[in-house]
């Protein structure tokens, strides 16, 4: 089956604070789900490239990029700044890791996002920024089920390479 590209997909947003911890399970989810997925897999093959797209371990490490930049914007819409700051990478070769340090980056990145989305206020749950490339206003709770989003789009493209 076809999957829609990542940004060809629409989204709608102005999400009520009562579906966070929905998304937030979603969110820790993640990483039991990637636990299943690379458990007893070889390093070569979590390391392969095909066709010229990510390895399985560069998927993960951008998950992590990517908790890094929501940690910053939690931050942002809270003290409803005007714009988001943009979502620009300096992707690290996370190939040569092994797994489980690939894993761990990415789990810490996860958790202290996880931390701070619970320690937030309905009140603050409702604050927001406009996101830089969609242009549209973005609270806490749409940016945690944009990145559950994000986080099943990559799990589908981890699913593909394990299945090669």
């Amino acid at each position: 089956m076809k999957q829609l590209a990542w940004f060809e997909r629409q989204f709608t947003f102005d999400l009520l604070p009562a579906m966070l911890p929905f998304y937030l399970e979603r969110l820790e989810g993640t990483i039991a789900r990637l636990h299943q997925k690379v458990k007893d897999v070889e390093e070569e093959l979590l390391s392969t490239k095909f066709d010229g797209k990510w390895s399985v371990k560069e998927n993960i490490g951008h998950l992590a990029e990517v908790d890094e930049v929501s940690f910053k914007r939690i931050d942002e819409m809270v003290n409803e700044d005007a714009v988001l700051s943009p979502a620009v990478f300096a992707p690290q070769d996370y190939n040569p890791w092994p797994i489980e340090k690939v894993m761990s980056y990415f789990e810490k990145k996860r958790r202290a996002n996880l931390g701070k989305y619970r320690l937030l206020s309905e009140e603050q749950m409702k604050r927001g920024a406009l996101h830089p490339r969609l242009q549209v206003k973005l609270t806490p709770v749409d940016l945690a089920w944009f990145d559950a989003e994000h986080d099943d789009h990559h799990l589908l493209k981890i699913n593909a390479i394990l299945k090669r």
